[in-house]
């Protein structure tokens, strides 16, 4: 497990999309609160882990769309980038 922070992991998607990261709970989708599209995802997703400096299995990611869930998923299975 990593130690991943919710509020720095929000600060990274409200500076990614425009919205506050105060606006970003758990319960945020993806599509329909921050109003990207699978390729909007896909660019969030590459934020997020050269930020954090871990890599997810895509095929984990496919059926996730609440931020929550990103976040358990990066928290719980991101694997540290090899050097």
């Amino acid at each position: 497990m990593n130690n991943l922070k919710f509020e720095d992991f929000t600060q990274v998607i409200s500076d990614y999309v425009g919205v506050d990261a105060s606006e970003i709970t758990r319960d945020t989708d993806v599509y329909d609160d921050l109003f990207l599209d699978s390729l909007g995802l896909f660019g969030l997703g590459s934020e997020i882990t050269e930020t954090f400096k871990l890599n997810v299995p895509l095929s984990l990611v496919a059926s996730i769309s609440k931020v929550g869930e990103i976040f358990d998923l990066l928290n719980e299975k991101g694997t540290p980038f090899e050097k």
